[in-house]
Parts: structure tokens; sequence; C-alpha cells
């Protein structure tokens, strides 16, 4: 009985095979997962900073406004010499994100105006709402 050591050239080819099919079947599912979770993020980024704008407000006692343009989601507090950004998130440029209005927290928790904020992924939609007394609720497909 012979003592062999290492692999022939017919287990490596094996081997090669079975990697290039598992990766034939594996790598489309690659793209959908990573947009799953760059949307997920961004959602999740969006209800965090709202949920910090509200707390600054009622914390500091000083209004804190919520601006979502250009891929960037932003804090900003008044100084009495206008608004100044004390924190921004950048949320992508793979979605479309927009709000119909800039809500400003009060330091009782509270926003005026209303708003509902949107973000888009190719046709897939979801948005978050905030709610007069500062709540965050996110509605969508997926």
């Amino acid at each position: 009985m012979r003592n062999r050591k290492g692999l022939t050239v017919v287990e490596l080819l094996v081997a090669v095979v079975v990697f290039a099919l598992l990766a034939t079947v594996l790598v489309p599912g690659l793209g959908s997962f990573f947009a799953r979770l760059e949307v997920h993020t961004a959602l999740r980024t969006v209800t965090a900073g709202l949920s910090a704008a509200r707390y600054q407000a009622i914390r500091d006692n000083r209004p804190v406004r919520v601006e979502v343009g250009g891929g960037k989601f932003q804090l900003s507090r008044d100084d009495g010499s206008g608004w100044q950004v004390i924190r921004s998130f950048d949320l992508g440029d793979r979605l479309a994100i927009r709000a119909n209005s800039r809500p400003v927290f009060s330091p009782l928790g509270n926003v005026s105006p209303l708003c509902t904020i949107t973000l888009q992924q190719e046709r897939r939609v979801w948005r978050v709402v905030v709610s007069m007394f500062g709540r965050v609720k996110v509605y969508g497909s997926g």
C-alpha cells in the first residue's frame, strides 16, 4: 500500500467545477442582497436620525430641524444667527430620497410641519412618516 499525499488532478478538477457551479448560482443573488442591505441601512439611518433630532431638541431645549436632499440627511439647530448643521448622515446615491417638508422638532418633542420622507429604489418605495408627536413609522414594500 502506498502512502499518498496531496490531490490528484481529477480531484482538483472536480473541486474547481463544484466551485464554479456554486459561484454561478450564488453571484446573481448577491446583487439583490446588497441592494436590500443598502435600503435597510438607509431606513435605519433616517429613523435613528429623526429620533436623535427629537432627543436633541428635548435635551438642549432648542428646536432642531431635519433636512433631506442630495443623498444626505442633516440635523440643524438655530443658534440665533441662523440654522447651523450639527449632524450629517450620508444615505448613498443609489436611492432616490425626498421629503415633503423640513420638519422642526420643538423642545417638547413635537414636530411641525408634519413630514413624510420617501426612499425609492427602482419600483420599490418606502415612506418614513413623522407624526405631530415626533413618533416615527416606516411603511413600504420590502
